[in-house]
């Protein structure tokens, strides 16, 4: 797949929301001694997971 720069604004809420959801992943990732994930990585993943849930009210 095709890799596109993209640039977004979010609030403050959401913003300390991924902060929280990334700090459990690396602690998840540290205790089981595995990589710990690039936050640019994180991003991808929230925005597949709206991307899925926007495409399958559609349908």
């Amino acid at each position: 797949m095709a890799k596109t720069r993209i640039s977004i604004t979010i609030d403050d809420q959401i913003a300390k929301a991924i902060e929280l959801y990334y700090r459990e992943k690396v602690k998840n990732a540290a205790e089981k001694g595995e990589a710990i994930p690039k936050l640019s990585n994180i991003y991808e993943e929230i925005i597949e997971k709206g991307w899925d849930k926007s495409f399958a009210k559609k349908k």
